[in-house]
């Protein structure tokens, strides 16, 4: 079961932001808030929950058939195109219109840390992915910090 928080605000630009917060609740939060299965139910098929779980499942199907090159920092589609985390977000978005951009890069994110793995890997790749994955993840996030603080021109 993970526990996570979906918080809209206003965004810079065109739409909202997101941003979503994820743990496993601990046995003891269960059993203290036996409410805790109806909220979740509820925020499941609340239009925010709705929205998450139709978005979370369009970027894992156009995902899997991705590859990653982890020491570039690139996802690998199936057409050869070599894209960024942001960019593979555009490309996600291009298609899917109603989609807000903010919660499908946190989707892309979600895949390549806990969904991207190859089978083929050895215990030693996966963790060398792990440590490649997670150096790329607060790359992006702080480029992507760095670009909300940067003041906006007319052309940006």
């Amino acid at each position: 079961m993970l526990w996570y928080t979906l918080r809209v605000g206003k965004g810079q630009g065109k739409g909202k932001s997101w941003s979503i917060e994820y743990r496993l609740p601990s046995i003891e939060e269960i059993e203290d808030d036996p409410s805790f299965i109806d909220d979740l139910l509820e925020y499941a098929d609340s239009p925010e929950g709705l929205l998450y779980s139709e978005v979370s499942d369009t970027v894992s199907d156009v995902l899997e058939r991705a590859d990653v090159d982890a020491k570039e920092r690139q996802i690998i589609w199936k057409d050869g195109q070599r894209l960024s985390i942001a960019a593979s977000a555009q490309r996600i978005q291009a298609e899917h219109l109603g989609y807000p951009l903010d919660l499908i890069e946190e989707r892309v994110i979600e895949w390549l840390e806990g969904e991207f793995a190859p089978p083929t890997y050895t215990r030693d790749q996966l963790d060398e992915l792990d440590r490649l994955t997670e150096l790329w993840v607060e790359h992006h996030r702080r480029q992507a910090e760095a670009a909300k603080k940067r003041p906006r021109t007319r052309h940006s």
